[in-house]
């Protein structure tokens, strides 16, 4: 980097490659710095202490698993959506290796709160998706949602979803079925 401005970005940047590359434990202010072919001094300027590198970090890596790239058709059918967020979530973690379960040690160790907030922001940002998608879906029962509360539906799928990833599975297909046989 080494340029005489340095931008939060290009910070983010780094430490995004070194969690892929060494973890999350790696990141340490002078590592970064190091990395970043900059001052420590200069490092500091843009965060004040190594919770908030870190927290920064986690926020940036989760904005990086969860967004998708690509634009989706709206009108996608809820099932061929949660596929999708699937695939596209996998090759994020399959990007930070060992993120999902290493992220909340490191959040437990510095300000939970702050990592927590992060965490549960993008959680909401792709609830909000899945119900957009679940809304457009005219390929679902008329009474799939009769007793059954779709934000709470959602809440499951999505839940179904992490714990999946954590599990290190790689595929969806029983939540795909369940999906199926519960909406369609």
């Amino acid at each position: 980097m080494n340029k005489e401005k340095t931008s939060q970005e290009e910070i983010m940047q780094i430490c995004r490659h070194i969690v892929a590359q060494e973890g999350l434990n790696a990141l340490n202010m002078r590592y970064v710095a190091k990395e970043c072919q900059i001052a420590l001094g200069t490092l500091y300027h843009y965060y004040d202490n190594k919770d908030d590198l870190l927290i920064s970090t986690v926020e940036s890596i989760w904005k990086d698993i969860f967004h998708m790239n690509q634009s989706y058709d709206i009108n996608v059918t809820f099932y061929d959506y949660v596929y999708m967020l699937f695939k596209h979530v996998l090759q994020g973690i399959e990007k930070y290796p060992h993120f999902l379960t290493t992220h909340a040690l490191v959040m437990e160790k510095c300000k939970k709160s702050e990592g927590i907030s992060v965490m549960e922001h993008y959680f909401e940002h792709m609830k909000k998706a899945m119900c957009k998608i679940l809304e457009n879906d005219q390929k679902i029962r008329e009474d799939a949602f009769v007793s059954l509360d779709k934000e709470e539906f959602i809440s499951f799928v999505l839940d179904s979803i992490i714990l999946l990833l954590f599990q290190e599975k790689k595929n969806c297909s029983v939540l795909l079925e369940m999906i199926h046989r519960t909406i369609y």
